[in-house]
């Protein structure tokens, strides 16, 4: 009985690492997205802008 329990436990405790790595990358994916949006829309400006400046 005591090993089916730690058993468990330890099946229990790797899901948990595996589910919080998972959101780990998650969360650094959805940061990369969110920076490489901002970067573009400034790009975008920036050319906007020296266009503006040209005329």
């Amino acid at each position: 009985m005591n090993s089916i329990l730690n058993t468990m436990l330890l099946q229990a405790q790797v899901a948990t690492e595996q589910a919080s790595t998972h959101k780990f990358e998650v969360t650094v994916a959805v940061i990369t997205v969110i920076f490489i949006g901002i970067v573009g829309y400034l790009i975008s400006i920036d050319r906007k802008l020296s266009k503006l400046e040209k005329k």
